[in-house]
């Protein structure tokens, strides 16, 4: 069957199709593989389900593995801005090749994948700390990774290919008590949101297409049907990774993938640690008084800082958006500081510094005060994993004998060195993590950079943002609705009245009987933020050419949780047969900005849809489980 359709296939009038693009798989050219399976005419052979049967992985990164087989597949859609990432046409997601690709039903047949040149797919192994508990093993346990490809726009800041993979595709070494399926639910809801976020400028992992799996079931709530989606990333080395070595007390491993992630992952057109050399030129003060200069610096202390960076810079943007992953342990901590792996994720309708979107998450370990905390405990778990290159300095690395053993009388000397890096790493974190995130709400609020302190951020934060999270508190007005409202208020016309303009845009339907506070003091809070805000503005205007316009970074839409919900109830109970919901979100979700791309069609749905933070508290702030 497979043969036959792509032998009768015309080809495309457009840029490509997937399965003529060029295919790679640096991972496992790379990386030791399972010493069970060694090459991959073990894994084909499969010999007594080896590849599909949970275990242990005594040695090695990954374990060559493929998708299984289910009775049925009905292909659903694929995202139009995905596909022209990756140089494909909107056609090809009609395309019936595309679409045995993209739901593992190509690789039913070894023969035709391995005639067409691709890669043998395989599955990543990592450990983990989740909820602050080290879990052991963990791994892709459903997921399938299939390829890497070229990106259609390399930017020459970032990786230039694009590895895609299955969520959802069946059992693999790592699936332990698991079912290596995915449930339509938490399919449909990672679909949606990770284009979401990259429309609104947060570093992520993509989704491609949305495949629904008819007769196949997975016991979570209940029976569910279930799904796979089809997903992309400039890599999908977690934290989790170098934790899996270190667990194993396995020192070339460490040093291995750390080679991998420096030699693929961050060194882009011959230039590496591009995000740590900004921060180093800005910031060189960090290494007068650490014990470890600049110079003395080895490409494993930078690949720690550049991982640091890149965290703290995507954790900064998530919070000037009121976005919460809900599960951020080291395996769902991206090495690139993507956001990854989503679950009870959410958006903050309204602004509790106290709120987490996950229903089993007690004591807020990831709510929205304390994700940046979180993160910078994830990546102090993988300054410990590399402490040993860390710790080395360029003298020890040098030295041939290092890479056989860590003798005595070296041991204190790394563990100082190593300790220096990583307090070091924590001052960058901060930095990072404050630069970004005022450079995030001054995006939301129309303000130049220039009027950002490079050397000391936290100014703007208690001076400017603090106050507006303080007045967003108070009044409890919708978190990202309100940067729209500030917006569109012509500050200019009545700048001598902020009393009146904080009653009339901010308080007219405000109901002072339920709430703590005076009303004289919230029109306090709220006009003299704006005083703040609308000096700052004027200071802006001197730098008209660069100041950002916040129309293009305040979306006009957000799928929040009660959407996705009515999302999911139509293409559950019509068992994927209706999905006019999904495609109109896909629109809006995709396209946030721009409503001219929603489409002509369910207007009435849209405008509901709208509403948004309008809805009343039985809408907002919802939480779910990790299920799914």
């Amino acid at each position: 069957m497979i043969k036959s359709q792509i032998k009768n296939l015309k080809r495309m009038t457009h840029t490509s199709r997937l399965i003529d693009l060029p295919k790679t798989s640096t991972f496992t050219r790379a990386i030791t593989p399972d010493k069970r399976v060694p090459d991959v005419d073990t894994a084909l052979a499969n010999k007594d389900n080896i590849t599909n049967t949970p275990r242990n992985l005594v040695g090695g990164g990954f374990t060559w593995v493929l998708p299984t087989a289910r009775d049925e597949y009905e292909f659903l859609t694929a995202n139009p801005r995905a596909l022209k990432d990756l140089g494909l046409s909107e056609d090809e997601a009609q395309d019936p090749v595309f679409q045995l690709i993209v739901s593992g039903e190509f690789y039913q047949d070894k023969t035709t994948f391995l005639k067409e040149n691709f890669p043998v797919p395989y599955a990543q192994a990592y450990a983990g700390w989740q909820f602050g508990q080290f879990a052991g093993q963990l791994g892709d346990g459903r997921v399938v990774n299939l390829f890497e490809i070229p990106k259609a726009f390399p930017d020459g800041e970032n990786r230039e290919v694009y590895e895609v993979q299955l969520k959802g595709a069946g059992k693999t070494p790592f699936s332990r008590f698991a079912d290596g399926k995915a449930v339509f639910r938490s399919s449909i809801r990672e679909y949606i949101i990770s284009e979401h976020l990259n429309a609104i400028g947060i570093p992520t992992t993509r989704a491609l297409s949305l495949t629904y799996l008819p007769s196949t079931v997975a016991q979570r709530h209940g029976a569910e049907r279930c799904a796979i989606v089809a997903r992309f990333a400039e890599s999908w080395v977690r934290l989790g990774s170098f934790d899996l070595y270190r667990w194993r007390g396995d020192r070339q491993g460490v040093k291995e993938l750390a080679d991998y992630v420096i030699n693929e992952l961050f060194t882009i057109n011959g230039v590496k640690f591009q995000n740590f050399e900004k921060i180093a030129k800005l910031k060189p003060e960090f290494f007068k008084d650490s014990g470890v200069k600049l110079d003395d610096l080895t490409d494993y202390d930078k690949m720690y800082y550049e991982t640091i960076i890149r965290n703290a810079e995507t954790t900064a943007i998530c919070q000037g958006y009121g976005f919460l992953n809900g599960v951020l342990n080291t395996d769902n901590t991206s090495i690139l500081g993507l956001t990854i792996d989503f679950g009870p994720f959410s958006i903050m309708d309204k602004y509790d510094p106290n709120y987490t979107p996950n229903s089993e998450d007690h004591e807020a370990r990831y709510g929205y005060r304390n994700v940046p905390t979180a993160i910078w405990w994830n990546l102090t778990r993988l300054g410990e994993d590399l402490a040993e290159l860390i710790g080395a300095g360029n003298e020890l690395l040098s030295n041939p004998e290092f890479a056989e053993a860590v003798k005595e009388e070296w041991e204190d000397a790394i563990i100082k060195r190593a300790t220096k890096i990583i307090e070091t790493g924590g001052e960058i974190y901060q930095y990072a993590y404050t630069k970004k995130y005022v450079e995030t709400f001054f995006n939301r609020l129309g303000l130049s950079h220039e009027l950002i302190d490079p050397q000391n951020p936290d100014l703007q934060v208690s001076n400017v943002i603090q106050p507006m999270l303080d007045v967003l508190f108070k009044i409890q007005t919708d978190f990202n609705l309100f940067f729209l409202q500030v917006q569109g208020i012509d500050l200019g016309a009545a700048s001598s009245n902020y009393v009146e303009i904080a009653e009339k845009e901010f308080l007219a339907d405000f109901d002072f009987n339920t709430y703590r506070h005076h009303k004289e003091d919230i029109v306090k809070a709220i006009s003299e933020w704006l005083i703040t805000y609308h000096d700052l503005l004027e200071k802006t205007k001197q730098y008209k050419e660069t100041t950002p316009k916040a129309a293009d970074y305040n979306p006009k839409f957000l799928p929040r949780n009660w959407i996705l919900d009515q999302v999911i109830n139509q293409a559950q109970e019509s068992r994927g047969a209706e999905t006019s919901y999904l495609e109109k979100l896909q629109k809006m979700s995709s396209n946030p900005f721009d409503p001219t791309k929603w489409g002509d069609d369910l207007k009435e749905l849209e405008q509901s849809w709208l509403l948004q933070g309008n809805k009343g508290d039985e809408y907002a702030m919802l939480q779910c489980g990790c299920s799914s």
